[in-house]
């Protein structure tokens, strides 16, 4: 009897010991997913890089009068897990970090918002509540600029309500720190 109650509190620690924090959300704990086997995808003009977990996420590369980016998903039925980067030219009238922040709250349901160090740039990133969607997604944006180019990137990772929630955001939140500059 002994044995089996150490066994169970030796699973237990363990079970916790793999456990991180989020890097984002509050108050949210997870097992962050392993990239060390993903696979490594490049923008069509060879300006970024990003990991994926494996082939399964489908990445696509696309150039186009939208931006140029890379967009991969995994789905399940009307349940999905999605990772984007998009790439553009900043505006002539490039808000500071204030005024963007002000202007993404204006435009959406922002629940947690902070700043985060990607690609050696301090960047915004905001946890949106897109509940009025067909369907319903948790999206953790970070909006980050080129360190050298007139450029400005767009990283978002998104979820879809009906299954999934913030600790799968959290599992999945290290995919946003490999992206690369080139």
């Amino acid at each position: 009897m002994k044995i089996r109650i150490l066994f169970l509190l030796f699973l237990l620690a363990l079970v916790y010991s793999c456990q991180e924090k989020s890097d984002y959300i509050s108050d949210c704990e997870c097992a962050k997913i392993d990239l060390k086997k993903g696979i490594e995808v490049t923008d069509n003009l060879d300006r970024f890089r990003v990991t994926f977990p494996n082939e399964n996420w489908e990445p696509d590369i696309h150039t186009d009068e939208l931006g140029n980016g890379i967009v991969g998903a995994v789905l399940d039925g009307n349940s999905f897990k999605s990772f984007g980067v998009t790439e553009l030219t900043k505006a002539e009238n490039w808000m500071n970090k204030k005024e963007q922040q002000t202007d993404i709250e204006s435009k959406y349901n922002v629940v947690e918002s902070g700043l985060a160090k990607i690609n050696g740039k301090e960047s915004l990133w905001n946890l949106v509540d897109f509940k009025n969607d067909s369907i319903p997604s948790l999206t953790l944006y970070i909006t980050t600029e080129h360190p050298t180019e007139n450029l400005f990137y767009t990283l978002n990772l998104s979820v879809s309500k009906d299954k999934y929630g913030k600790k799968e955001l959290c599992e999945l939140e290290n995919i946003m720190q490999t992206f690369r500059t080139n």
